[in-house]
């Protein structure tokens, strides 16, 4: 977890609002996970169930549901026009198979329906040491919708109220090869904000197995 906010060797401010630990992930079974099935998210994930859905294109152990508690409550303020602020997200992918690159698409979603859409195509690079190719997107520069919904959202007085905003708001990562269109891996986001006993542990998260029965 990284706590907020964080200063860089060079002196820049950091803070994350949500973040995995990849690390700690990989070493999880999926097989122990805790299941939800797709119908439950059905309403906030609608491109995913149905007959044509992203689940029936498999593979059906590709589909995860994160929890996110997203960390707002950073002890600096900033311009949102200032030029030397900078709001981007960085995503790791490890696999054993030898793509020669694949395609991450992140939407932002309100009440089930695209917002704004991202496309970063990734190549990869072969870790001899642990025989993993890896896939990074690293700071890859957000949207002008999402920096501004994010300062919008903290600029509510309640956590209760951006807790209401949070529940219409979803976020849907594809990642596919980019050769044969296969489904690689489909992660479904979905917020709260941390509690005020949350913030000194920084952004916390949660990930399920998504099924169908």
């Amino acid at each position: 977890m990284v706590p907020q906010p964080q200063t860089s060797a060079t002196g820049v401010l950091r803070h994350s609002y949500v973040q995995i630990d990849y690390t700690q992930t990989l070493g999880r079974q999926t097989n122990k996970l805790e299941r939800i099935d797709i119908s439950q998210i059905q309403d906030k994930f609608p491109e995913i169930g149905g007959p044509e859905g992203l689940f029936q294109k498999g593979p059906s152990d590709a589909f995860f549901l994160v929890k996110f508690w997203a960390d707002l409550n950073n002890d600096y303020e900033y311009n949102i026009d200032d030029q030397n602020s900078y709001f981007g997200f960085s995503s790791h992918f490890e696999t054993v198979d030898p793509y020669k690159d694949i395609t991450c698409s992140t939407k932002a979603c309100s009440y089930g329906h695209q917002v704004v859409e991202k496309v970063d195509k990734i190549y990869g690079s072969f870790n001899s040491s642990n025989g993993r190719y890896s896939y990074n997107i690293s700071r890859s520069p957000m949207c002008e919708f999402m920096i501004q919904f994010i300062r919008k959202l903290r600029q509510l007085p309640r956590v209760s109220q951006m807790n209401s905003v949070l529940e219409n708001f979803s976020v849907l990562q594809v990642i596919t090869s980019e050769s044969t269109s296969e489904i690689l891996l489909c992660l479904a986001y979905v917020f709260e904000v941390t509690s005020s006993d949350q913030h000194n542990h920084g952004p916390q998260y949660h990930v399920y197995k998504l099924n169908k029965d």
